[in-house]
């Protein structure tokens, strides 16, 4: 089954209802792929859910509902690994997850993964594609 560490951007624009990341959260829901998780993963979804601007729009039961089915559902790992160098160190955590849980794949929105050629191959030596 297909490893995939999901960004907090994809799940927050999920629980805003964004047509283009719902169909993650419903792919995810059908168990068409395992999610690898860690806590700062977590931690970081938690806090970007309270954020006033999002917590105003985003029903706090589907973002509890959302951090209980990963904390149960996702695979949970520690992070260990320093990841390559990225242009926003903020990033590291998803980096580090997808190493340490052997993921296949991180989706993302962030063009600080997503546009960076030499991040896309050195996270390709780990078998993890952006």
């Amino acid at each position: 089954m297909l490893r995939v560490v999901v960004d907090t951007n994809i799940w927050i624009r999920a629980l805003l209802g964004g047509p283009g990341t719902l169909p993650v959260l419903v792919a995810f829901q059908e168990g068409k792929f395992t999610v690898i998780i860690s806590d700062p993963l977590l931690e970081e979804l938690r806090e970007v859910a309270q954020r006033p601007r999002l917590k105003k729009r985003i029903d706090p039961v589907d973002a509890s509902e959302l951090m209980e089915i990963l904390a149960w559902d996702g695979e949970l790992v520690e992070l260990q690994t320093i990841p390559p160098r990225c242009r926003d160190p903020k990033d590291h955590p998803v980096l580090a997850t997808a190493i340490d849980g052997k993921a296949d794949v991180i989706i993302t929105a962030d063009d600080d993964l997503r546009a960076d050629d030499e991040l896309r191959d050195a996270m390709a030596q780990y078998g993890v594609q952006l």
